[in-house]
């Protein structure tokens, strides 16, 4: 399917969902729904209608971990479309397809299948849009673990690295209302075995050495004890937000004081 054929389509939201071969057609009042995002993106073909104006106030309600992948219309048609791309950056895109005529499915996955290209800016935006992070010194203690995990393999690394004790450090997060610096570090650490096993062709032993587990087993325990997945069901489901949604989840269930931000 081409871009220009789905947006001649009646619908203007769809859903895009594993195994990411076909798209759903969805109505408004299934963006709030309250169940657990699972590697699905909201793919949203920009009209200049009433339609879209709807779509786009709806759309900024859609519940979290789920990202929206924006297909701009023609040309010609952009001024009728100018009140909903006023909007835009409030809905925080993942990923603005132009009109063109390319394979929308092709294009699609390789938005999910990218990583950001600064993964402690984009996880420190994500949970302050979440409401989650509201201290300029916690959003940057955030995004130096996330940067950073990939080496850094321990609290104690971590925290010298901040050039703080690692009570001091933990006291910073618990006033902030967030899990310990040590969860932080195992989550930030699993995030990127996630980036690393939804590439094709890497074993789980090679993700496991390259990011410092002694092995694959370790891991893949790890993983499941953290986010309730197992590698091998994370590979082939695209996307980040709905791993960091899971982990929210669990978090809250083992941290009575975290801030519980709607969603």
């Amino acid at each position: 399917m081409l871009i220009s054929e789905l947006y001649a389509a009646s619908h203007g939201l769809h859903l895009f969902q594993p195994p990411y071969q076909s798209l759903r057609p969805i109505s408004r009042e299934w963006l709030p729904g309250p169940e657990i995002p699972h590697g699905e993106a909201v793919v949203w073909c920009m009209k200049g209608t009433n339609d879209s104006l709807e779509e786009c106030a709806a759309l900024v309600k859609r519940r979290h971990g789920v990202p929206l992948i924006t297909i701009l219309p023609p040309p010609a048609e952009l001024a009728g479309a100018a009140p909903c791309l006023r909007r835009l950056n409030e809905l925080r895109p993942k990923g603005v397809l132009p009109y063109v005529d390319i394979d929308v499915i092709g294009a699609l996955r390789s938005v999910l299948y990218a990583p950001p290209v600064r993964v402690g800016q984009s996880m420190a935006g994500y949970l302050t849009g979440r409401g989650l992070i509201n201290d300029d010194t916690v959003r940057g203690y955030v995004c130096r673990i996330f940067d950073n995990a990939p080496q850094v393999r321990s609290v104690s690394r971590l925290s010298s690295m901040l050039c703080m004790s690692r009570r001091t450090l933990g006291r910073h997060f618990a006033a902030a209302g967030l899990p310990v610096p040590s969860h932080w570090l195992q989550f930030a650490r699993l995030l990127h075995a996630v980036f690393q096993l939804q590439r094709k062709g890497r074993s789980v032993f090679q993700v496991a050495c390259k990011l410092g587990y002694p092995d694959g087993f370790t891991m893949s325990n790890q993983m499941k004890r953290v986010l309730g997945l197992r590698p091998s069901e994370v590979r082939g489901v695209l996307g980040w937000e709905w791993i960091v949604e899971r982990w929210l989840r669990r978090e809250r269930c083992a941290t009575p004081t975290m801030i519980h931000a709607e969603g």
